[in-house]
């Protein structure tokens, strides 16, 4: 549960997670996967009834021994949580509003299901934490010393005296506070601050003292106390409630920068109408994700997908660190995420996402490779989260995959020419060397002799990235995998290892900028301004292609030119002297692929995927075989692989990869003996993470690239066995949306980590409805199957020339893919042309309604 303010919350069915707007201030205790397993750090609102103690979290001896029958409603953004048993029920609903606040809400009715009156006592208990996550095993009771714990009248606020930091403390403004309201109470009864005064002695939350036993105290409001864990302890009368009577609490957990204003606003908690804000973030959120809502299927499955659309947004709010799966650093989202996260976005709303592409190239370095870690602010970049630089190899490759597709969505080529600085650092020949001459003087910028920070093109920066790793190969010819490529866990091959599947995607990089660059030419442009360096980086030797060792060194002359500093001049490069010169480097690069890196056997086919540490190949369809689904999926990606060789592919990893459960496909086979040679997934266990798991970033671009090469019935089974798959929280163990793997006991694993989720909502527009760009043109080319209308319906929304249009495809004879063609298309009851097998519309064709029907007929 989020806000765009930046209150950032995770929240289980049990009311487990944490509360957080960054990594220096949690309200709650930061929260891992583990944690969640823990009684005490959640959302506990007790509630004793006739002397039995009973919990929200269903957390209590009582609901142990007789659970409560517990229904989970698991809205976009929203919780509902209906707890029932023979006398009574109580339903949470939980949400953060969409307003400029950081604040948390939770609405709780208890209701009386019995013959009888019932005396009921409420507590609410849920600790404050109130400060950063390093205090959590820093210095933590030292800084619990610091809390200074106001009473207020409806609640209970901690504000801390500093922030505590050994490197330099400083002043703390933010407060933390809990609050409460009932519908039968003009006001607390007793107010419990401290952490160890509300479970008593020896006791703990499981049990608390407070909720067990009738306790006194004399605190009141206005009261402050020092030195001790902060607890939002608040206690009201008990009270009778008849049969089929209900009583209502209001809870609020709110974070603010200053405690007078906190106190300001929770002093109108009374007049707070939760309803209406819930129905506000309701019509938000659909209005904001309205992208993401498919009518495909059936409903269940329309609305899985309405939760895997949301997930790339999630993860541009929270990164990689702050859910319980994700304590991975301190912060931001990775290079690789930016770009990743963006695909689905562009979807969305490629004007915002257009400045943030520009934004991203500000981390780009000269020598191609480029900060790893991307802080709060825009543009603002760092080397790595844990400060161990490293180059991954895979990273220069991603963003002309994204520019590429912003640029067929939209048709705007003038981004190409927008200008950004370049990151500099201290660091250069891909991070091996030190540029002793760097001072820091200039901050994180480029500079030119004259002392100027150097802009360059966005054209010039994806170049940038794709030359150098052209250049940056193994002694096989294929890129070198450097401290890792897309897998995280291809870590230990640094000196000889080569990845021969992000070499493919590279050569699809370079023949696809040519695509673009002859249509630029259509248009007029006739040369491109360059610094006078990059020159460095094109054939200079009549197109003959160098060897591994030539190319090497002409990579080493750039980094030596570049290393400090650029000359400030400019070159002028004519575009057909370009188009030819990147031509060549693809042609000659998928030579050396095609010739050398080609597994079959019979009717088994497959692409080596990596070479480790000692300059082995690592992947045969001999036995034992050794496959990657990565070393497959790149070639299909960029249409390196040719039809039979992908109807071997096919066969490959239907006999070597798939399983069922899940009916998926690992990562990769079992490797054997772990030689150190290769990176550490090789020590995890097989079917977890990187090492041989179901994991569905790689999937799903699988089954992209499967639908993008023709192979259609192929492609949707995927989807369709991964979806119907997740869609069963009973087998799959985890809420709606797309994990990043699924472990062998069958339970989906880390919420929105990878690309996965964007690369599924791609899929599902472009692949499955058919619906992609071309330099601004919108082409509806269906791949949809009899099995994927609702009834005779399938529907998306798409944004064309600003507006949102509804595409609806209509199936009277519910025919299946490769029976249909499209027999008309109307607008506002108006027909347009089309063609049989696809219908364009033009960029710039103003439409009379935001309906387009495509009626789609049987084949002749």
């Amino acid at each position: 549960m989020f806000n765009y303010s930046g209150m950032k919350s995770a929240i289980t069915p049990t009311l487990h997670g944490d509360i957080k707007i960054d990594q220096n201030h949690f309200g709650m205790i930061p929260a891992s996967a583990e944690d969640l397993k823990n009684p005490l750090n959640a959302r506990n609102i007790f509630f004793n009834v006739e002397g039995t103690i009973w919990n929200v979290t269903g957390l209590t001896p009582y609901q142990k021994s007789f659970p409560d029958e517990v229904t989970l409603d698991n809205g976009l953004l929203y919780q509902k949580i209906l707890r029932n048993n023979s006398q009574f029920e109580v339903n949470i609903t939980s949400f953060v509003p969409t307003n400029d606040r950081w604040i948390e809400l939770h609405k709780v009715v208890f209701k009386n299901k019995s013959t009888q009156s019932l005396k009921i006592k409420t507590v609410v208990g849920i600790p404050i934490f109130g400060r950063s996550a390093d205090n959590l095993r820093d210095h933590r009771h030292v800084t619990s010393l610091l809390n200074r714990i106001h009473i207020v009248s409806n609640g209970i606020i901690n504000q801390p005296s500093l922030s505590f930091d050994e490197r330099g403390h400083h002043p703390n403004t933010y407060a933390y506070g809990v609050f409460a309201k009932s519908s039968k109470h003009q006001s607390i009864s007793k107010y419990w601050p401290k952490l160890d005064e509300f479970i008593g002695e020896g006791k703990d939350l499981f049990y608390p003292n407070v909720v067990v036993n009738s306790v006194h105290n004399s605190y009141q409001v206005g009261d402050v106390f020092e030195g001790y864990e902060a607890m939002g302890g608040i206690e009201f009368d008990q009270i009778q409630i008849s049969p089929n009577e209900e009583i209502e609490f209001i809870i609020a957990f709110e974070i603010h920068s200053n405690i007078d204003s906190l106190i300001q606003y929770q002093s109108e908690l009374s007049k707070l109408d939760f309803d209406r804000l819930l129905e506000e973030n309701k019509v938000f959120w659909k209005n904001d994700l309205i992208t993401t809502d498919f009518k495909i299927k059936d409903i269940p499955l329309s609305g899985w997908y309405r939760h895997v659309g949301i997930q790339p947004l999630v993860r541009r709010i929270y990164g990689n660190s702050f859910l319980p799966h994700h304590d991975y650093g301190r912060g931001g989202r990775g290079w690789r995420d930016l770009w990743q996260d963006s695909l689905e976005l562009i979807l969305k709303d490629p004007h915002t996402v257009r400045d943030n592409i520009v934004n991203f190239f500000r981390g780009v370095r000269i020598d191609g490779s480029n900060a790893t870690i991307i802080g709060e602010k825009s543009g603002e970049f760092k080397a790595d989260r844990n400060k161990i630089v490293r180059v991954w190899s895979d990273h220069g490759a991603w963003p002309f995959v994204t520019v590429q597709f912003y640029l067929n969505r939209t048709g705007d080529t003038t981004i190409l020419f927008e200008k950004q600085g370049y990151f500099k650092d201290k660091f250069s020949h891909y991070t091996k060397k030190i540029d002793m001459d760097y001072d820091g003087e200039n901050g994180s910028s480029l500079m030119t002799k004259e002392g100027v920070s150097y802009l360059g093109t966005v054209l010039e920066h994806l170049l940038v990235e794709n030359l150098t790793a052209f250049y940056n190969v193994g002694k096989h010819g294929n890129i070198r995998i450097e401290d890792a490529d897309w897998n995280d866990g291809f870590d230990m091959a640094k000196k000889a290892g080569e990845t021969v599947a992000f070499t493919h995607l590279y050569v699809g990089n370079l023949k696809n900028i040519v695509s673009i660059l002859n249509h630029l030419k259509s248009q007029g442009t006739k040369r491109f301004s360059f610094f006078e360096e990059f020159e460095l980086l094109l054939n200079d030797n009549n197109q003959i292609a160098l060897s591994p060792s030539e190319k090497q060194e002409k990579l080493q002359r750039y980094f030596n030119a570049i290393q400090h500093q650029v000359s400030g001049r400019q070159t002028d490069i004519f575009i057909e002297d370009l188009i030819q010169d990147l031509s060549f480097k693809a042609s000659s690069m998928m030579e050396n692929l095609s010739r050398q890196e080609w597994n079959e056997l019979g009717e088994f086919g497959s692409f080596n995927g990596y070479y480790d540490n000692e300059g082995i190949r690592v992947e045969s369809l001999e036995e034992p075989v050794k496959m990657t689904l990565t070393g497959q999926v790149f070639p299909l990606m960029a249409h390196n692989a040719s039809k039979q060789q992908i109807e071997k592919i096919i066969n490959s990893a239907n006999k070597y990869l798939y399983d069922s459960p899940p009916s998926s496909y690992r990562l990769n086979t079992r490797f054997g003996v772990n030689k150190m040679n290769l990176g550490r997934f090789m020590g995890f266990a097989f079917g977890h993470k990187e090492n041989g798991a179901f994991f569905s970033h790689m999937t799903i671009m699988y089954a992209y690239s499967l639908l993008d090469n023709g192979f259609v019935k192929e492609g949707t089974k995927i989807l369709d066995d991964l979806s119907n798959y997740l869609l069963d929280i009973n087998q799959s163990k985890i809420l709606p949306g797309i994990p990043e793997y699924i472990s062998p006991d069958g339970r989906g694993m880390y919420h929105f980590l990878t690309g996965s989720a964007s690369w599924v909502i791609i899929t599902l527009v472009e692949q499955i409805f058919g619906v992609y760009g071309s330099f601004g043109d919108f082409v509806f080319r269906p791949h949809l199957r009899s099995h994927h209308f609702m009834d005779t319906l399938a529907s998306l929304h798409v944004l064309f020339n600003g507006k949102t249009l509804l595409i609806q495809y209509m199936n009277p004879n519910k025919l299946d893919y490769g029976h249909y063609e499209i027999s008309e298309v109307r607008c506002n009851n108006k027909l347009l042309e089309t063609k049989k097998d696809a219908f364009t519309l033009k960029k710039g064709t103003v439409l009379e309604s935001e309906i387009i029907t495509i009626i789609l007929g049987e084949k002749k």
